[in-house]
Formats: structure tokens, C-alpha cells, sequence
């Protein structure tokens, strides 16, 4: 049987169409055979800073922060860690606060409960050291009538064993930065805070870099300084 004009032209655009599916089947399965090709994978270097563990003082209240009477402890946060000279009935107001270098050390003396004026029996904890036999104090905590309950900050105001220690993995250059007060890009940031001091975060851009303040300029003087930290380091010193 003769086949009509209509039902030939239908058999060549089927043709077409098994045609074209048969070619990209073909490209498909020619893709898939190909080795599939992989991307670099680029390797961060390890922020050996994060692997340091720091000692913590497990203080819960008065008595347990007693025992730490003698030991020597470290300044975590320089430049905003305050201590003043005392005598006999001197008034919080009277304190004329001094600020802590980066570093420093002290060694606890003793330690010291004092009423907090018009707060119900609150009371402030002050630890006691001495320079040239002359004794001074630093708050570490309150006590919260309230609450019953001792709120401690040794961990976060001081290092309980010497940093030179904990990051011993640090070249004498990086140390020298320190002593000097130098703020650099390449510095970790745990290297710019003992320089500097502390520093508040102002805001996340893009790219995950973090912008931070200092209260310290590079050298130690008084006044703001910016940094742009990237992955754990200065990226960018903003004047």
C-alpha cells in the first residue's frame, strides 16, 4: 500500500527526531565516560592558635578563688583591666583606677569582700597583690545577694600560666611585635590583643571579615585604632 504525502512527511520528522535524541544521548553518555575533572582544593594553614587549650582557674565561689593565694597570674586584657591603691576608709569614689599593662604579672596575695553601697548586699571581690610592699587591689568578681551566688571573671581578665608558654610556637619576632606594641597586618589576633589590649567587634562585612577597635594606637598611646582580622589574622590596620 502507497503511502500518502501526509504519512511521509511524518516518517522524516520522526526521523529528525530519533536523529537529534540518538546525538544527544550520545553527547550525554560521551560526557559521562570522560573523567570528571576536579577542582584544586586549596589548604587553609592551620591557626595554631586555636590549638592552644588555656587553663582555666575553676572558681565557683570565694572559697575556691582562696586557693589560688600565692600562684602568679598573667594580664589577659590589657589597658582595661583596672587596679587602684587602698586605705583604711577610703571610698569607691575616692579610687584612683590605673590600667594594667599587656602581660603583666602578679602574683595573688590575698583576696577581699566588700560591700557594695546601696545595692541591697551585693559585694564586690578584690584581689590583692603588692608592688614595693604596697598593697593594691583589682575586682574579679561580685557576690549576688539575690541570687546567693559568687560571679567570678578570673578567666576572663587573666591567663593563669605565663603566655610565653601557652604560645611557644610564636618566633621572636612575634614576640617582639608584642613588647613593642605593634599592630601589623599578618598578626594573629590573639597576638594584636596583647599588644593592644582588648578590642570590641564593630561589625562583620562581607567576606567574613570581622572589624575590630582597639582603645590603643600602634606603640601603646591612648587613642582608636581599626583592624580588619581575616581568618584569624590582621588583613588591614584602618588609620
Amino acid at each position: 500500500m502507497a503511502l500518502t504525502e501526509t504519512a511521509r512527511r511524518w516518517l522524516l520528522w520522526a526521523g529528525v527526531v530519533v536523529l537529534i535524541l540518538g546525538l544527544r544521548v550520545g553527547c550525554v553518555l560521551y560526557e559521562r565516560s570522560r573523567p570528571f575533572p576536579q577542582k584544586a582544593v586549596v589548604q587553609k594553614p592551620i591557626d595554631r592558635d586555636l590549638l592552644v587549650a588555656i587553663p582555666k582557674f575553676y572558681i565557683e565561689d570565694y572559697a575556691s578563688a582562696k586557693q589560688h593565694i600565692g600562684k602568679t597570674v598573667w594580664v589577659k586584657l590589657g589597658y582595661v583591666t583596672s587596679y587602684f591603691s587602698d586605705s583604711p576608709g577610703s571610698k569607691p569614689s575616692d579610687r584612683q583606677m590605673q590600667y594594667f599593662q599587656p602581660l603583666e604579672s602578679l602574683t595573688i596575695d590575698g583576696l577581699a569582700e566588700r560591700p557594695m553601697a546601696g545595692q541591697g548586699g551585693n559585694k564586690e571581690i578584690l584581689l590583692r597583690f603588692r608592688r614595693e610592699g604596697q598593697p593594691w587591689f583589682t575586682p574579679v568578681g561580685v557576690y549576688d545577694a539575690s541570687e546567693k551566688r559568687y560571679v567570678m571573671q578570673l578567666d576572663e581578665l587573666f591567663y593563669p600560666k605565663d603566655p610565653r608558654t601557652l604560645y611557644a610556637h610564636w618566633d621572636a619576632e612575634a614576640w617582639r611585635r608584642i613588647e613593642q606594641h605593634a599592630l601589623e597586618p599578618g598578626m594573629t589576633f590573639v597576638q594584636a590583643v596583647l599588644s593592644l589590649g582588648f578590642a570590641r567587634l564593630v561589625t562583620t562585612e562581607a567576606g567574613g571579615i570581622q572589624l575590630y577597635e582597639f582603645t590603643r594606637r600602634p606603640g601603646g598611646e591612648p587613642g582608636r585604632t581599626r583592624v580588619r582580622i581575616l581568618d584569624g589574622r590582621v588583613k588591614e590596620v584602618v588609620r
